[in-house]
């Protein structure tokens, strides 16, 4: 009698020690679910702690991408991990270094590895939704996170997890419209050519712009691949060529390549997306005059949550969740540092 009473006990403390919540530091195998369904039935402790947590054991997620290569990479990967140690989930983050063919394989490995939930950033959006059908056709949770496949919904993906881009590109050229007065020479940086985030803050501006007729483009649009050297040095080529009233960039990090060739107080509006730690230096200084926050790290975080509520078997109440816009200039900048 005593034997077997020990062997309650036992199993009791057991089965609380498996169930601590979504997570530890790596995530549990079939076997380890099904142990630790078996311990929650023997056990109200181990139940209870469950349903605080709502969730049984660490996931394992992998965040993927498009790169890591500028200061909105690097506040996605930092609000990743900072809500996947929150939860408790065994993240792994992975940069497809702009590579589609090199996301693809990043989604077939982890598929292969048995990751629960992967979340990604499509390099080509018109070309990964054949891989996100293919892993979530072998059970993964696929979230797309920052710029939307196309068809995103029909390919197997549970959930998008971004920011309004066309609202942000309103938002942005009509802040530049009001400081103009509505006129001037104006030119544009822009994200990759085809990336859905991208055209679809052009999207915005264009919407913006039909209403200024006296806004000139005075140079096409140049395609910089969100990168801040390569945006000096297209700006400084064009201050050599042109009179700017204004240069409108898809994210911080061209705007601050902007404002690098123009350099401080230089007369010259200068905006970006993404608000991000880099973009407000550069409005503290005068270097660019202001910022569309969109909060990558809010994306990623929301699509942490989204992927744990999905392997616990909830439902979302909306599959597409939005982060709000907001515009940043040296009035409000110290309150979003």
């Amino acid at each position: 009698m005593k034997k077997k009473m020990m062997a309650i006990l036992m199993a009791g403390i057991l089965s609380a020690s498996l169930l601590a919540g979504c997570g530890g530091s790596s995530s549990a195998s079939s076997t380890d679910t099904a142990s630790n369904d078996a311990a929650a039935a023997g056990t109200e402790a181990g139940a209870d702690a469950a349903a605080e947590t709502g969730a049984a054991g660490g996931y394992k997620i992998a965040l993927i991408q498009q790169h890591q290569t500028n200061a909105f990479q690097i506040g996605v990967s930092e609000a990743a991990e900072a809500k996947a140690a929150e939860l408790g989930v065994d993240l792994t983050i992975l940069s497809a270094d702009q590579d589609a063919a090199k996301q693809i394989s990043q989604i077939e490995q982890c598929t292969s590895e048995g990751y629960q939930a992967i979340l990604f950033e499509p390099v080509d959006p018109d070309g990964l939704g054949d891989a996100a059908q293919a892993a979530a056709d072998k059970g993964v949770i696929m979230i797309n996170v920052i710029s939307a496949c196309t068809d995103w919904e029909n390919h197997g993906i549970s959930a998008l997890s971004c920011g309004d881009n066309v609202t942000a590109g309103e938002t942005e050229m009509q802040h530049v419209a009001d400081l103009l007065g509505g006129k001037g020479n104006i030119a544009i940086l822009t994200g990759p050519s085809g990336d859905a985030g991208g055209l679809q803050r052009m999207e915005g501006y264009e919407n913006i712009l039909k209403n200024y007729p006296d806004m000139v483009q005075v140079v096409e649009p140049a395609d910089c691949q969100w990168d801040t050297a390569s945006a000096q040095g297209t700006v400084e080529s064009w201050l050599s060529a042109y009179d700017l009233d204004a240069i409108i960039c898809e994210n911080d990090g061209m705007a601050v390549g902007a404002g690098n060739a123009a350099g401080a107080d230089s007369g010259i509006v200068i905006t970006g997306v993404d608000g991000t730690p880099d973009g407000f230096e550069a409005i503290k200084d005068g270097r660019i005059t202001g910022t569309v926050s969109q909060d990558g790290g809010a994306m990623a975080a929301n699509g942490i949550e989204a992927a744990c509520k999905l392997i616990d078997g909830e439902t979302l109440e909306n599959n597409t969740i939005i982060t709000t816009n907001i515009w940043i200039d040296k009035e409000n900048v110290a309150d979003y540092e």
